[in-house]
């Protein structure tokens, strides 16, 4: 018998920075859980690539940093689906440069990016998803926030105070039936890690400081997105779920 549960039927999902790596595997995992998804990425023809590939997809093409955009896009969304459930804020930016090489303005791009996307895109939810007792907003944060690698200061900042954004609004949306929740994942196999995935010495790390001794593929991640965004986790708010294979558990 099938657990209606976890099921997105009839539900309305934007989420942003679909096109490549833990996006696009959210927004394939909400479609094949009934979903229709709002495509995002920078690259129009990307987002209409991705669009055409997903039963239903709606294409949102905007930057997360300009909030103008944002908003538009948000309402188009809304218009031609006629609601909305579902925000998940993964669109983000990563500088792997060392700590003294980032200077402010740097900075200041990488948490706009990250941070202050994340607080206009929660704005616009809160006072837009169609039917509130039942809606949701997931960020995708990263275990940097909680355990930084060396050098991952300006990215690792930035996701920390997504992650306080999270716990903060639970308080505000949490009595009107929306639920604000983080997922924070460990090593993920994505295009953009690529270059690590090869690494000899990131691979001995991930060997011997993670439980399960490999990389996350994408999917993994998304289908706990598929969970916080369903009925299932109706009562689960303000939480930060680490899907790291037990890295950030032990010293």
């Amino acid at each position: 018998m099938q657990n209606d549960a976890f099921s997105l039927e009839q539900r309305v999902a934007l989420v942003t920075g679909s096109t490549t790596g833990i996006g696009r595997a959210i927004a394939e995992a909400f479609t094949n859980s009934g979903a229709r998804v709002a495509i995002n990425g920078r690259d129009r023809d990307k987002v209409s690539a991705i669009a055409g590939e997903l039963a239903g997809a709606i294409e949102a093409p905007f930057d997360v940093t300009d909030h103008e955009a944002a908003e538009k896009a948000v309402d188009d969304v809304i218009k031609q689906a006629g609601r909305l459930d579902i925000v998940v804020c993964n669109a983000g930016a990563r500088d792997r440069r060392k700590f003294a090489e980032i200077d402010p303005d740097s900075y200041r791009r990488i948490l706009e990016a990250n941070s202050i996307s994340a607080y206009q895109l929660s704005r616009l939810a809160m006072n837009r998803i169609t039917h509130p007792q039942n809606g949701r907003i997931i960020f995708i944060s990263s275990a940097a926030a909680r355990r930084p690698l060396n050098g991952e200061t300006a990215y690792a900042s930035t996701k920390a105070a997504m992650e306080s954004l999270a716990r903060s609004l639970a308080f505000i949306v949490g009595p009107q039936g929306t639920t604000a929740n983080v997922i924070s994942p460990g090593f993920v196999a994505t295009e953009f890690n690529q270059s690590m995935v090869e690494d000899e010495k990131v691979t001995a790390f991930v060997e011997s400081r993670i439980p399960a001794k490999r990389w996350a593929q994408p999917h993994e991640v998304a289908n706990v997105a598929v969970f916080l965004a369903s009925d299932a986790a109706s009562y689960v708010n303000g939480h930060v779920l680490m899907v790291d294979a037990g890295m950030t558990a032990i010293l």
